[in-house]
């Protein structure tokens, strides 16, 4: 949807002191929850949903563990399946690759030679690898797939985009377009997409500013000034 600047967006007055001159605006609907949030908030929206960790298909010799923590998911995550693969293996050990869901190797992991040793992983997901009775071979690993996030009919939620967020929102995209009061449930609201604005009518969340995130969403059409 496109608009320009002097229109009303859906029906609703929505305040135009952040937007500069008459710039082509294109607009989406998006979900939000969970607050009250002001025109002009900068958004990301929620792209990422959980994770799974499973034995990799056909099984494994080895009868150790991958286990995600609580929170799996680390803010470079990538939707798709990501492989953990035993590349060398060793007594009670052996070293294991983790590649994302595009191929590329994020980095080798030890397991320590001793009954029972373990080791973290945290590069883009998030988990402990533990040595079992019967050790691993080549080849050995798991899958650890990670979803996409839920729509709501149709929609993407948002969220204001704040920088320790792993969720996908941490990544500034969006502009809310009038004040939206989801403190009791889900409300459908208007963003832009795209734009120009008044950098200082935009409201950042924690760990973002105008000057941290002025590249990111000028590679979205969103500029300001």
């Amino acid at each position: 949807m496109y608009e320009r600047a002097s229109r009303t967006v859906e029906g609703v007055n929505a305040p135009k002191t952040f937007i500069r001159g008459d710039a082509l605006l294109r607009t989406r609907k998006v979900v939000l929850n969970g607050a009250a949030f002001l025109a002009a908030t900068v958004l990301g929206a929620v792209t990422i949903g959980g994770a799974a960790s499973a034995t990799k298909a056909g099984g494994n010799t080895g009868t150790g563990t991958f286990v995600l923590d609580a929170a799996p998911v680390l803010a470079l995550a990538k939707i798709g399946t990501y492989t953990l693969r035993c590349i060398a293996a060793a007594a009670n050990g052996g070293t294991f690759r983790l590649e994302d869901p595009d191929g590329i190797p994020l980095g080798d992991f030890v397991l320590p030679g001793a009954a029972g040793g373990s080791i973290a992983i945290a590069e883009h997901i998030k988990g402990t690898l533990t040595d079992g009775a019967t050790d691993f071979v080549v080849g050995d690993g798991f899958d650890i797939a990670v979803s996409a996030a839920a729509k709501v009919g149709g929609l993407d939620r948002a969220k204001t985009a704040v920088r320790a967020a792993t969720d996908g929102s941490q990544e500034p995209s969006l502009v809310l377009a009038y004040d939206v009061d989801a403190t009791g449930g889900d409300v459908e609201a208007i963003v832009y997409e795209s734009g120009d604005f008044v950098r200082e009518q935009l409201i950042f969340g924690v760990g973002w500013t105008a000057d941290a995130a002025r590249e990111g969403l000028r590679r979205r059409n969103i500029t300001m000034g």
